[in-house]
């Protein structure tokens, strides 16, 4: 557990060589980079970790109001608790804008970030952004499974069988309710980005194409300039498609 204002973090640390943090998205936790936590850990440090508030990272005040840039000094901590060498940055989902924070802030402190499907659907022309408060909503009138669906649905994302565990149905609150506007809200400085120093690669899945997240990336990816980098499998291809994807992400992050 690292202890930071207002929170402690629940991390796990392994490999050796260069520091790569990983940041999860949504309600996800540290979980959902097991499949190429290994692999990767055969060439970098690596450090993955439940954000606060989701899973086992505890809030001093469970009903304080989060903010981008808290979520962004937290990648930031764990960072300086292993190493204050230049880190390589893997943010999925949501977890790109705190990434996208850092890296405006503080210029220098991360050599490259890989951005796979950062959600910034403001980018769509003609399509309404998932709103947050019609889920929080739905969410206090029929529950958190049916804003669960809802959301799943307006992504594109498949729903998935069965109820939700007790663990996951307490991360979907608090991302319904905690940190869904904070994500959707957030706007990068695409400029601040591209003068950073920090090589930016955006990543979107081989069969995501058609989700707003994947098509919101491709758009983030042409204000920085770049190509985007297609990657095995959909929005979580790291975990089901990890075999194929770890030694990608490697040679990628290799340069």
């Amino acid at each position: 557990m690292l202890d930071v204002p207002g929170a402690r973090l629940h991390h796990t640390v392994t490999g050796s060589g260069p520091v790569l943090l990983c940041i999860p998205g949504g309600a996800a936790d540290s979980g959902m980079f097991a499949p190429i936590t290994g692999p990767l850990a055969e060439h970098y440090t690596v450090i993955t970790y439940d954000p606060r508030g989701i899973s086992r990272s505890i809030l001093d005040d469970p009903d304080e109001k989060q903010r981008v840039e808290v979520h962004a000094d937290d990648a930031l901590r764990l960072l300086d608790s292993v190493s204050e060498e230049p880190a390589v940055i893997f943010a999925s989902s949501g977890g790109c804008m705190q990434a996208f924070d850092l890296v405006t802030r503080r210029p220098g402190r991360v050599r490259t970030l890989f951005a796979h499907e950062p959600p910034l659907t403001y980018l769509l022309d003609g399509q309404p952004d998932i709103d947050p408060d019609e889920l929080l909503h739905i969410h206090r009138e029929h529950g958190i499974e049916a804003a669960v669906a809802k959301f799943m649905a307006e992504a594109g994302f498949e729903a998935g069988e069965g109820a939700l565990s007790p663990e996951m149905r307490k991360n979907m609150e608090f991302f319904v309710v905690h940190l869904m506007k904070i994500i959707g809200g957030f706007r990068p400085d695409y400029e601040a980005l591209k003068a950073s120093g920090t090589r930016i690669v955006v990543g979107v899945g081989e069969t995501s194409a058609g989700q707003p997240a994947h098509e919101a990336a491709v758009l983030a990816a042409g204000r920085l300039g770049v190509e985007p980098a297609y990657f095995p499998g959909d929005h979580g291809g790291f975990a089901s498609e990890a075999a194929a994807f770890a030694p990608l992400l490697r040679k990628t992050l290799d340069g």
